[in-house]
C-alpha cells in the first residue's frame, strides 16, 4: 500500500514484482495495492505537496514534498520533515525516483501476471486517500 509500485521504474520491474506477489498468494487470494492518482497527476504535474502540520507530544512537525519532474512520467520525490526539538528545529530530507504509472498500465500487468477480477476503488468510494487496486489470484 501507499504508492510502493511506482518505485519500480520499468514495466519489466513491475511485471516481475506482480509475478512474485502472485506466487505468494494462494489460488483466489486477494491482492490489495494503492498508488497516487497518477491518471490525474500526469496532467497536473504538481511541484509541491503539503505542507501538513502535526503535533507530537507538544512539539510541532511540518511535512512537505517537492516533486522535480524529469519528463512527463518520471520525477524525483523529495520528502522534507522539519521537527521542533528541545534545542530548536531539525530538518530531515530524503529523495527517491518515481514513475507515474497509470491505472490501466497496472491493470494490464496484473492481468498478464496471473490475476483476474481486477478493479480499482477510488477514494470517494473507499475513504482511503489513494486509488486502491483489488485483484484475485487465478487458480
Amino acid at each position: 500500500m501507499d504508492n510502493a509500485l511506482p518505485h519500480l521504474l520499468s514495466d519489466a520491474d513491475l511485471t516481475a514484482a506482480a509475478r512474485k506477489m502472485r506466487a505468494k498468494l494462494r489460488p483466489r487470494g486477494i491482492l490489495l495495492a494503492s498508488i497516487r492518482d497518477y491518471d490525474q497527476l500526469v496532467w497536473d504535474r504538481p511541484a509541491v505537496q503539503g505542507p501538513a502540520f502535526y503535533s507530537d507530544s507538544g512539539r510541532r512537525r511540518i511535512v512537505f514534498q517537492v516533486w522535480d519532474w524529469a519528463d512527463e512520467r518520471r520525477y524525483t520525490f523529495h520528502l522534507y520533515i522539519t521537527s521542533e526539538t528541545s534545542s530548536g528545529w531539525s530538518t530531515f530530507h530524503d529523495a527517491s525516483a518515481y514513475r507515474a504509472v497509470l491505472r490501466e498500465e497496472i491493470t494490464a500487468i496484473l492481468a498478464s501476471s496471473g490475476f483476474a477480477n481486477i478493479r480499482w476503488v477510488l477514494p470517494k468510494e473507499s475513504g482511503f486517500y489513494q486509488p486502491v487496486v483489488i485483484a484475485t489470484a487465478i487458480c
